[in-house]
Order: C-alpha cells, then structure tokens, then sequence
C-alpha cells in the first residue's frame, strides 16, 4: 500500500524514498564528516568542542525545514513517499522522520570524532566517509538486492 509523506509512521517507510533523497542525505552526512573533520584538526581533538558542534549541525539542518513549513499552504496534498520531490518535499516528511535524521547526524559527527582520535589523517577521514556513504545507502542496496522484497 502506497504511503503519503505525512503517513509515515515506521523505519521502513524511510526504505520507499527515491534515490535522489538518499544521494541527498548522504551527501549531507559526507559534508558534515568533512566538516568535523576540520574542526577536529583545528582545535586539536579537543573535547569540549563536541557536543556543541553535535547539537549544532542537526540543529542547523533542520532550521530550513522549520522556515518552509511556515510557509507551507494548507490544504496542500502530500505525494506518495515514492513519488516526493526531493527539493519540494523535503520539509513535509512527518516530523519524528526529522528527529531519526538528526539523531543519525548526531551519530556520525560523534563516531568520526571517536575516529579521528585514533587517526585524524587523510585515512581516518576517507575511512569514516566510506563507512558512512556505505551505511547511510543500505536501504537504497536493500531495495535493489534481490533477496530483499519491499
């Protein structure tokens, strides 16, 4: 049965999103290790600079997301998950999708933190990237896998 963006109610749903949604969110998830990245090496690993950036960069991706939906016209119709406009749809999700979101940027920035405590070099960060771009597509590999029905 198709779903509406505001009807999603499970992990799964997230699994129905087209391709160019998953692209996004990694890329996203990919800026932002990079990012971290940087901020690591500039402040030298220093502790005390984490948690605000770990609050910090979710809070900042989801500051758009609360400004379009003020601007949102009601009585709007809500596409399929499947069928979403990745650039016109993206604030419409229902909103405990934003806090799973969040939470998976939390993730990231503290594991890439954990990892360039061991190696802040170019491999900790290709390492970290390559485990989160592998990571943040398994729903989009589970879809193509033969083994795995929708």
């Amino acid at each position: 049965m198709a779903k509406k963006l505001n009807e999603m109610t499970a992990l799964q749903d997230m699994g129905r999103f087209p391709t160019s949604v998953y692209i996004g969110a990694t890329g996203n998830i990919l800026l932002t290790i990079y990012l971290t990245w940087h901020l690591y090496r500039w402040w030298g690993g220093e502790a005390f600079v984490l948690l605000p950036w770990a609050l910090f960069m979710p809070t900042l991706n989801i500051l758009p997301v609360l400004l379009l939906r003020k601007r949102e016209e009601p009585g709007r119709e809500f596409p399929e998950i499947s069928q979403m406009n990745f650039f016109n749809d993206q604030h419409r999700f229902s909103s405990w999708v934003y806090a799973v979101a969040a939470g998976n940027m939390f993730f990231w920035i503290v594991f890439s933190w954990w990892v360039f405590g061991l190696d802040a070099g170019k491999l900790g960060l290709l390492a970290t990237q390559g485990i989160a771009l592998v990571v943040t597509f398994v729903p989009l590999w589970r879809r193509f896998h033969p083994s795995f029905k929708q």
